[in-house]
């Protein structure tokens, strides 16, 4: 793996092949997400066949994507990805930061000449395409990825309405906006981005190595018993994936475990332990929320854990409580093991689960529907494997190799419109 700086590359900067066409992979940051994964499966897909460069911003954030492709990079004799660290390209909002990161990445764009950009996140969808007004007598295709609005973010009414604006207005400097869902398709459309620049693609995988149910389930807790129940999530601790909205539904149960009982109530609800894979900066404030409730003999945070989805098999239920999402890849990994789901009705969580056939959807920011949710289907396990086994049909369209494919067509059948 090579690492390049774009402040002390200068002419040292050797591009791995000549020969090959080249693209510009830009992120926000490494922390591992679905967005990382998106880029990480794209490029080590298609690095036998291209010159690719992943640049990274967040430099003093977690570098999982970096060490993940460093770790598959040791495995492999030859490789055509270097990575790139940028500076000034940060997640949180700051116009010093932000004005810097765009002529960073226009700095980048001119000295690798790129034929593809390929931007993902929010934050870089927006500054990577500006940073292409400063490269002058220089063309190359600018695509960008939605791994969902960033305007569906819980953020205020006049922060929704500025994003809308910014998202349409970059627009115009971007080939073609990848989007997860047919919902975010249309949204595209509402907000007033031409139609001729979207396309959809959804998100494919390879079906994970699965551990053994018992031998998921001694990992994650020891203490559980052969007969308990296990509810679990795998998701970054951010405000955006509804966990705390998760612990409200816990409490809901264990305060009243007959309020709301569509199954005949909740009798054995001092046997069901929930359990969250995944770290982030709401680790505090949840932490905070299970203490007040008295749930920590029920609520357990986990930790971030490699290959996650490999403990799929320990749930009874998978939970997706999110406040935003574009198309989780954790939701298509439990579809993949048959694992009952319930989701929150948002982004294109639709397109994949259909309410009361392939599992239940519920509202956002919805405590008490979500309790009532976790209620029935814990009273119902029969019929909420029945619906596991329709999403698990339905995902098995959903492959790694077409969506590189599709990506690949996306690549190359739009040239560059000048700006």
């Amino acid at each position: 793996m090579t690492y390049e700086s774009v402040n002390n590359a200068g002419d040292s900067y050797i591009l791995l092949n000549k020969n090959m066409r080249k693209i510009l992979y830009v992120i926000t940051q490494g922390e591992w997400g679905g967005a990382q994964r998106y880029v990480f499966d794209l490029a080590t897909n298609l690095g036998q066949n291209f010159d690719i460069t992943i640049a990274v911003g967040e430099p003093a954030g977690r570098l999982d994507l970096q060490n993940k492709l460093q770790s598959w990079d040791m495995k492999r004799e030859t490789n055509n990805i270097s990575i790139v660290p940028l500076k000034y390209l940060i997640r949180s909002i700051s116009p010093f930061h932000d004005t810097k990161a765009v002529f960073e990445l226009a700095k980048l764009y001119k000295k690798i000449k790129p034929d593809i950009i390929h931007l993902n996140s929010s934050k870089a969808g927006l500054l990577g395409s500006l940073a292409k007004l400063l490269i002058i007598n220089y063309s190359s295709l600018i695509i960008y990825t939605v791994h969902g609005w960033v305007f569906n973010e819980p953020t205020r009414k006049i922060g929704k309405i500025f994003y809308r604006f910014l998202e349409k207005l970059t627009a115009r400097w971007k080939d073609k906006i990848i989007v997860l869902s047919p919902q975010d398709l249309l949204t595209g459309k509402q907000i007033g981005i031409p139609e001729k620049k979207l396309v959809e693609i959804p998100l494919g995988i390879e079906v994970p190595k699965f551990l053994i149910k018992e031998e998921a389930r001694r990992f994650l807790d020891p203490r559980l018993r052969g007969d308990d129940i296990m509810v679990g999530t795998i998701a970054n601790l951010y405000l955006t994936k509804g966990l705390d909205i998760l612990i409200e539904a816990v409490n809901l149960l264990k305060r009243d475990p007959s309020a709301h009982p569509p199954a005949g109530g909740f009798s054995r609800n001092d046997d069901v332990k929930f359990v969250v894979i995944g770290e982030g900066k709401e680790r505090g404030r949840l932490e905070n929320l299970i203490k007040k409730y008295k749930l920590e003999n029920t609520v357990f945070l986990i930790g971030a854990l490699d290959d996650a989805a490999q403990y799929l098999p320990a749930f009874d239920l998978f939970i997706l409580p999110s406040r935003k999402e574009g198309l989780p890849y954790t939701l298509l990994e439990a579809m993949a093991r048959g694992t009952p789901i319930i989701a929150t009705n948002i982004g294109g969580v639709p397109s994949l689960i259909n309410d009361g056939e392939s599992g239940l959807l519920v509202e956002s920011e919805n405590s008490q529907q979500l309790a009532d949710a976790i209620l029935w289907a814990i009273n119902n396990r029969e019929e909420t494997k029945k619906r596991a086994v329709r999403a698990s049909e339905i995902v098995k369209l959903l492959t790694l190799e077409k969506m590189i494919n599709l990506t690949k067509t996306t690549y190359f059948s739009h040239p560059p419109e000048e700006s």
